[in-house]
C-alpha cells in the first residue's frame, strides 16, 4: 500500500485553528450525542491529528487514537499535553495490523482511501465496537476545497478523487448484511487567518495542500472568497458528507 504523505507542520497548524472556529468536528459531535448515553470508551479510527479524539477525551472518554502516520499522532499527543488530557492511547500503525481493545464507541471520519475503507478493514471495525460506530465519509467524487473547482478549471489540471466514498462504504455494509442508517451533512470546515498578512503564506500552504501549481492564482482566489466570521478574517471551505450511524443489533451479539 502506498505510504500517506506526511502533514507539514503549516497543514496540522491550519488543522488545529480550523477545528476551533469550524464546524467540523462539532455538528458530527453534536449528532452522536443522542446515541453515546453512558458510552464511556471510543476508538478514533484514522484519527489524523484528532479532531475526533480530542472531542471524546474532553467529554471523559478513554479514547484509542489509531493513525498510520506517527507525525499526526505526535501533534495529537502535543495537543493532549497542552490541554491537560491523559486519556487518549497512541497507537501508530496500519488498520489491519494493529491491536486495539473493543470498544462501545467507534469514529472513522475521511479515512477510507486505505485498508480502513476495505471489506477487511470494515469487518475489524464491526468486530472492535461493542455497541455502535460513526463513519463521515466524502459525498463528492472529487476534491476541491477551498470554492477551489475554479482554479483547477482555469490551470487545467484534474482535481483528485476521493478514495473510499459513502456509496462504496455503504456496498459494504450491505455485502455484510448490516443496517445503517446515513444523512448527508452540509459543513463548512474552514479556518481563520489572525490578519490579510497570512494570505501569501496560505497561498502557499493551499497550492500544495490541492497541488495548484500557480500560487499567484490561489492567492488571488483567497482574496476573492475571505469573509469575516466570529470577528476573524475566514476562509470558507463548505463541503457535504455522509454521515453513517451502524448501531449492533441483538442478533448480531
Amino acid at each position: 500500500m502506498k505510504q500517506p504523505r506526511d502533514w507539514t507542520d503549516q497543514q496540522i497548524k491550519y488543522y488545529y485553528e480550523g477545528i476551533k472556529h469550524s464546524d467540523y468536528p462539532r455538528l458530527f459531535w453534536q449528532k452522536m450525542q443522542p446515541f453515546m448515553e453512558g458510552a464511556r470508551t471510543l476508538t478514533d479510527i484514522g484519527c489524523g491529528p484528532g479532531a475526533f479524539a480530542l472531542e471524546a477525551a474532553a467529554a471523559g472518554f478513554q479514547v484509542q487514537a489509531v493513525d498510520i502516520n506517527g507525525k499526526n499522532l505526535r501533534a495529537l499527543a502535543g495537543q493532549a499535553e497542552a490541554r491537560g488530557l491523559a486519556n487518549i492511547e497512541l497507537i501508530h500503525g496500519d488498520w489491519l495490523e494493529v491491536t486495539v481493545a473493543e470498544s462501545e464507541v467507534t469514529v472513522c471520519a475521511y479515512s477510507f482511501g486505505g485498508n480502513i475503507g476495505t471489506r477487511a478493514g470494515i469487518e475489524k471495525l464491526l468486530a472492535t465496537t461493542r455497541e455502535l460506530a460513526f463513519l463521515i465519509s466524502p459525498c463528492e467524487k472529487v476534491r476541491t476545497d477551498f470554492l477551489s473547482a475554479e482554479l483547477y478549471q482555469k490551470m487545467g489540471i484534474a482535481p483528485r478523487t476521493f478514495s473510499g466514498d459513502h456509496r462504496e462504504i455503504l456496498q459494504i455494509f450491505s455485502e455484510l448484511q448490516q443496517q445503517v442508517e446515513f444523512e448527508i451533512v452540509a459543513y463548512d470546515f474552514g479556518m481563520p487567518l489572525a490578519s490579510k498578512d497570512e494570505i501569501k503564506s496560505c497561498a502557499v500552504y493551499l497550492s500544495d495542500k490541492l497541488e495548484l501549481p500557480d500560487v499567484q492564482l490561489v492567492e488571488a482566489h483567497i482574496r476573492d472568497i475571505l469573509t469575516v466570521k466570529d470577528g476573524l478574517y475566514w476562509l470558507p471551505n463548505p463541503k457535504k458528507s455522509a454521515f453513517i450511524i451502524w448501531q449492533r443489533s441483538e442478533k448480531d451479539e
